[in-house]
């Protein structure tokens, strides 16, 4: 599945992890990421994916990985990494949430890592009610303005 519409949109508070993202690797001595086109893409289908069908997975209904499903959005580099979120209003609890947690701690901090996208989704008869997802990858390829 992937698209050629123009850049999709990031609402307010997928803005604000993307920069808390940016600001949390600063503070470790790590390079910005730029924003992908696909992978934000990516995560904005997972994110929707994990809320519509009531799961909290990297595997998606389709049954995809993390790495298959990014190749399904034009994303083909090598180098590739998720993480989700459940039960997070904000981004800053979003962002909490995998601060804790040791190893999307260490996805965050990956030096190889030059590209994100992020996407956020709701449905108040699900579990959790608030889902994301954070993809990256090690190469920059078509990217948006935060």
């Amino acid at each position: 599945m992937t698209t050629t519409a123009p850049n999709p949109r990031l609402d307010a508070q997928e803005k604000a992890l993307c920069r808390a993202i940016n600001t949390f690797r600063a503070e470790h001595g790590k390079a910005p990421l730029k924003v992908s086109v696909a992978l934000v893409r990516a995560a904005e289908w997972m994110s929707h994916d994990m809320a519509d069908h009531d799961n909290f997975d990297h595997v998606d209904s389709r049954g995809r990985d993390f790495d298959t499903r990014m190749e399904a959005f034009g994303y083909h580099p090598p180098t590739k990494a998720e993480n989700i979120a459940a039960g997070n209003s904000s981004a800053a609890a979003a962002l909490a949430q995998w601060k804790a947690s040791p190893p999307h701690r260490a996805i965050l901090l990956k030096t190889q890592l030059k590209v994100m996208g992020v996407g956020r989704a709701r449905n108040v008869n699900s579990e959790f009610d608030w889902y994301w997802t954070a993809d990256f990858g090690g190469t920059v390829t078509r990217t948006m303005p935060i």
